[in-house]
């Protein structure tokens, strides 16, 4: 497996968990980027993604209440992505809102 597909199928996991927790429009509407990827030394992969949602108010549902949105896609796409790598990974997930464009 190349390091790309890998990398296509880490974003491809954790979309498909965003899409299992948030409903109506806002998946549609949210950015997602593969921010960093890093092979640690112990042999464990280090993947940053950030989820990026054009209104606060779309940011506060996916983050949901204290984090536990993210949180369970985090933890449901890890143990995925574990499974398919066959190698620890440390998943870390960031929402933020897109930055307005000054016309």
């Amino acid at each position: 497996m190349t390091e790309e597909v890998m990398k296509t199928i880490s974003l491809e996991v954790v979309r498909e968990k965003m899409l299992d927790h948030i409903h109506q429009e806002i998946p549609y509407v949210i950015e997602h980027r593969l921010m960093d990827w890093k092979e640690l030394k112990d042999g464990s992969l280090r993947v940053e993604q950030h989820f990026i949602a054009p209104k606060q108010s779309q940011r506060q549902i996916l983050v949901g209440k204290n984090g536990s949105k993210i949180g369970r896609i985090g933890i449901e796409a890890n143990e995925e992505l574990r499974s398919i790598f066959k190698r620890d990974v440390h998943l870390m997930l960031q929402v933020r809102v897109a930055k307005k464009r000054s016309s």
